[in-house]
């Protein structure tokens, strides 16, 4: 903003290490500590997923299903939260009762510090563990709405990713295994049953596995379709109970 002020010494110090940084591929995400996601700031870290503006559809989508629900029934659980970027955006747009998952100690720090930054306008119930295992005693047993952006890259796919995702973001939220379809074989069996009559789950899913993805979900007891992306690309597993 000042392109005619020569930077003093320390300003260039600090600068010099920025851009290193950089050079070395690190994501601008966590040099800077903080990415945009649905118009709220959000702090990342290398511990968390840097939040992708696909994901906001997941958001979109949810806030739709969700208005159509009297506010005391809005029951909502983010599985695999992350920075927390999906369940704080929902609720600071519309008021429901939500519960976030997380596997990763690390992220589920950074996501309450979110909810502490974006005033979250309901508390969050998070929870540290594998996907519905982590839900405790006192949580509901059915939510009327369920999303989740799991890890859908294959293993053997991570020679083409770009070198600021491959070597700096947190593997267990991008690898499924060597087909790229592991976190959505663990929740197949159990989604179903933890979705309330007439609940609504919806995934974020890889655009080149969707028919595959879709066949886990076939006669579950649950209506199944793909919502598309602004591409046109399969992007959003809808499972409907």
């Amino acid at each position: 903003m000042q392109y005619d002020r020569p930077l003093d010494k320390e300003e260039l110090t600090k600068i010099r290490e920025l851009i290193k940084r950089r050079i070395n591929r690190e994501p601008l995400q966590y040099i800077l500590g903080k990415r945009e996601f649905f118009g709220y700031p959000f702090k990342v870290t290398p511990g968390v997923l840097i939040p992708r503006p696909e994901t906001e559809l997941l958001v979109e989508k949810a806030l739709e299903w969700l208005k159509t629900i009297p506010e005391d029934k809005r029951t909502l659980l983010d599985l695999g939260t992350g920075s927390g970027c999906i369940v704080l955006s929902i609720v600071n747009s519309l008021p429901c009762h939500a519960w976030a998952v997380d596997l990763s100690e690390k992220a589920l720090e950074i996501a309450k510090e979110n909810e502490i930054s974006l005033n979250a306008k309901r508390p969050i119930q998070w929870r540290l563990g594998s996907w519905f295992e982590a839900l405790q005693g006192g949580d509901p047993k059915q939510y009327q709405v369920i999303v989740t952006n799991p890890p859908y890259i294959a293993i053997k796919e991570k020679g083409e990713l770009e070198p600021e995702v491959a070597l700096f973001e947190p593997s267990e939220a991008l690898y499924a295994g060597e087909t790229g379809l592991d976190a959505f074989e663990k929740l197949a069996p159990d989604l179903v049953k933890y979705l309330a009559p007439g609940g609504v789950a919806f995934l974020e899913i890889h655009q080149d596995r969707a028919e595959k993805i879709e066949l886990l979900f076939k006669n579950r007891g649950v209506e199944v379709s793909i919502s598309p992306d602004l591409r046109g690309l399969p992007r959003i597993l809808v499972l409907k109970k």
